[in-house]
C-alpha cells in the first residue's frame, strides 16, 4: 500500500494501518533495536515501545521523510535512553557483518581474513550510537540524508562519524590481526 495512504490512515487511528506498518517494519525495528541494545528481550520491548507510540506520536509526523526513517529515529531514541538508564554494553550478532566488513577494511576480499568474533569486539567497542549509525548504513543501506535525519545531525557530522568509526574498526582489527 502506498506510504500516504498508510500515514493518512495511522492519522485517522487506523488499526488496519497500523498492522500494515507493523508487518512491514516490525523486523527492521526489531534488528535496530537488538543491534543497539545487544539483547533480545529488550529488543522486543523496544519494538513493542515503538509501535506502542506510533498512534499518538505519528500525529506530529509532518511526513518530511519516510515512515521507515521515522520509525527509525523512535526506535534510536528508545534504545539510547534505554542505554543511558542501564549504561550497558554488549555484543552484536554476526549476522550481515560482511558488509561492514567491507565497508571497513574496503574490499570484498578482506572479509575472508577477518574473524567474525574479532569483528564483533571491534564493533562493541564503539559507542551504541555509533554502532547503530555503522549498521543503518552499512547493513541497511540508508543513506546519509536519512542518517542525518534520524540522528538530528548535519549531514558532514554523520559522514565523519561513520568514517571515524570504520577507521577504528579497521585499526582495531589490524592491532589484533599482528597480535595474533
Amino acid at each position: 500500500m502506498d506510504e500516504k495512504i498508510i500515514l493518512k490512515s495511522l492519522k485517522s487511528g487506523s488499526r488496519e494501518a497500523l498492522a500494515m506498518l507493523w508487518q512491514e517494519q516490525s523486523g527492521h525495528v526489531l534488528n535496530l533495536a537488538f543491534k543497539m541494545l545487544k539483547d533480545r528481550d529488550q529488543a522486543e520491548d523496544i519494538l513493542m515501545d515503538v509501535f506502542v507510540q506510533v498512534p499518538t506520536a505519528i500525529q506530529k509526523f509532518r511526513g518530511e521523510s519516510a515512515l521507515s526513517t521515522w520509525l527509525y529515529r523512535l526506535t534510536v531514541n528508545a534504545c539510547l535512553m534505554k542505554l543511558r538508564k542501564e549504561k550497558r554494553h554488549g555484543e552484536l550478532e554476526e549476522e550481515h557483518l560482511d558488509s561492514i566488513v567491507e565497508e571497513s577494511i574496503g574490499s570484498k576480499e578482506a572479509k575472508v581474513d577477518v574473524d567474525a568474533e574479532l569483528l564483533t569486539m571491534g564493533l562493541n567497542a564503539l559507542p551504541a550510537e555509533t554502532r547503530g549509525m555503522l549498521w543503518l548504513k552499512d547493513a541497511e543501506d540508508l543513506d546519509i540524508k536519512d542518517l542525518a535525519e534520524i540522528y538530528r545531525l548535519p549531514g558532514g557530522t554523520v559522514k565523519a562519524r561513520l568514517s571515524r568509526a570504520r577507521h577504528f574498526v579497521r585499526d582495531f582489527l589490524t592491532r589484533k590481526q599482528k597480535n595474533a
